[in-house]
C-alpha cells in the first residue's frame, strides 16, 4: 500500500495533468474525448484525496521529547448554580515526538490522551497527518 507522501505526489501529478489538458486548445471534434479524460482525472483526484485522508501512519521507535500543557478558553459560557457566568476551559497538551529520522512532530492532544505520556518514553506512534490516534509504549 502506498504511503501518504507517494499518494500526495500522485495527486499533484493528477491535478497538473488536468490543468494542462484543460488549457490545451481544442482540435476539431476532440473536445468530447478531452472532456471524458478530464472527468476521469477528476474522479482519480477525488479518490486520491479520500485515500490520503484515511491513511494512518505508523512511526516506529518514536521518543516523546516534550509534553506541554496549553490551556484554551472555551468561548461557550455556562451559568453555575446560583452564581455568576463562568467561562469553561479545555486543557490541551502539545506533545513533541522525535521520529526515527530525527525530525520532530508536534501534535495537540486532550488531557486524557496525554495523561499516559511522559518525557523520555519510547514507542510506536500512530497518527493521521496532524491527528493523534495512539501511542504504544515499548517495553
Amino acid at each position: 500500500m502506498a504511503d501518504r507522501k507517494s499518494l500526495s505526489t500522485l495527486l499533484i501529478l493528477d491535478v497538473i495533468a488536468m490543468v494542462v489538458l484543460f488549457l490545451m486548445p481544442d482540435q476539431a471534434g476532440d473536445w468530447k474525448i478531452k472532456g471524458i479524460v478530464i472527468m476521469v482525472l477528476a474522479v482519480a483526484a477525488f479518490l486520491l484525496i479520500f485515500l490520503i485522508s484515511r491513511k494512518k501512519e505508523k512511526e516506529l521507535h518514536v521518543q516523546v521529547t516534550e509534553v506541554d500543557s496549553v490551556s484554551q478558553m472555551n468561548p461557550g459560557q455556562y451559568l453555575s448554580k446560583g452564581g455568576p457566568v463562568c467561562a469553561g476551559a479545555d486543557t490541551r497538551y502539545h506533545v513533541t515526538f522525535l521520529l526515527k529520522d530525527h525530525t520532530s512532530l508536534i501534535l495537540s492532544l486532550s488531557a486524557k490522551q496525554a495523561g499516559s505520556l511522559a518525557k523520555g518514553m519510547n514507542g510506536t506512534l500512530i497518527h493521521n497527518g496532524s491527528v493523534f490516534l495512539s501511542f504504544e509504549p515499548e517495553e
